[in-house]
């Protein structure tokens, strides 16, 4: 059995989305339908009871799942058993984050290790899967926010502390306070964070559990992957934004106001590692980054 397929597999029982899993395994949903099929024949057996709009993992499925899942984990200690021996991966390693995170000062923190460390030891991957790359050892560390980081396989300490804040035209009546509640925001239009997956994006998903939490039924006016639009549209009028305040862009702060939700809604940024790094220049970035988040107070 092809292991690249067996991790499909794996993929697909856990999320019940071939939407979802080839988005996270970076392919086709018709090359994955293909990759599926291909294993079935190959078994004999079907994996999955398929509707129009659904699909569930039957008793075979079930049955396979957890031998696939050490298939390959074995798969991939063999290869990182291969790889510790190289000379280069002994001296190189990598971190990998989603695009998002570069506006929480990550590419001036890669920059400073980089300056100091004249060996270049240190590879980065933007990704939008870089808890992928880590589970399949294609990386060392991985940033990454807060509904991403659940996987207890791995060391995790937190980056950045953030929380959410509102967006609005330098002329809204709330624009010089410090604070606004969702009452007070009652009749705005809401322009909110979309997402790459089927899983709400986190900033949006924080702000739907506040309104369930305080029975606030916002007016969704747009939603956009891009902070940019998302801060063209308040200045051209179309609503107002609910971002988490690290996350919006510096020049956003001279054309538009940046105002604090209140009850305060925070999220935040992981870094999570190995337990066990694949060399000296890795640690020297764990010592890095222990520094770094003791100093700054992960604000």
């Amino acid at each position: 059995m092809d292991i690249n397929i067996l991790s499909e597999f794996v993929s697909l029982v856990e999320t019940n989305s071939f939407q979802e899993t080839a988005f996270e395994m970076n392919i086709s949903q018709s090359a994955l339908t293909k990759h599926i099929q291909k294993l079935e024949s190959e078994l004999g057996i079907t994996l999955f009871d398929r509707s129009v709009r659904s699909i569930k993992t039957n008793e075979f499925g079930k049955a396979l799942y957890p031998y696939a899942k050490q298939m390959i984990g074995t798969s991939q200690d063999a290869i990182a058993a291969l790889r510790d021996l190289s000379n280069d991966r002994k001296k190189t390693f990598s971190i990998a984050y989603a695009p998002v995170l570069g506006q929480y000062g990550l590419i001036d923190l890669i920059a400073e290790f980089t300056n100091s460390h004249e060996d270049r030891s240190m590879k980065v991957i933007e990704t939008y899967q870089p808890l992928n790359l880590l589970k399949t050892r294609k990386c060392d560390f991985a940033f990454l926010g807060g509904n991403e980081a659940v996987d207890e396989d791995f060391n995790k300490m937190v980056y950045k502390t953030d929380h959410l804040a509102v967006v609005l035209p330098l002329d809204h009546p709330f624009a010089k306070q410090k604070s606004v509640t969702l009452e007070e925001l009652e009749g705005e239009r809401f322009i909110l964070h979309a997402s790459v997956t089927s899983i709400p994006h986190e900033e949006t998903q924080k702000f739907q559990e506040l309104c369930e939490s305080r029975s606030f039924t916002p007016e969704i006016a747009m939603e956009s992957q891009f902070t940019s639009t998302m801060v063209q549209y308040v200045r051209n009028g179309g609503g107002v934004a609910v971002l988490n305040r690290l996350h919006i862009p510096a020049e956003a702060q001279n054309t538009c106001a940046v105002v604090d939700i209140f009850p305060i809604v925070r999220s935040y940024i992981y870094l999570l590692y190995r337990r066990k790094l694949s060399c000296p220049a890795a640690t020297n970035f764990l010592h890095f980054m222990i520094e770094k988040i003791d100093t700054e107070g992960g604000a």
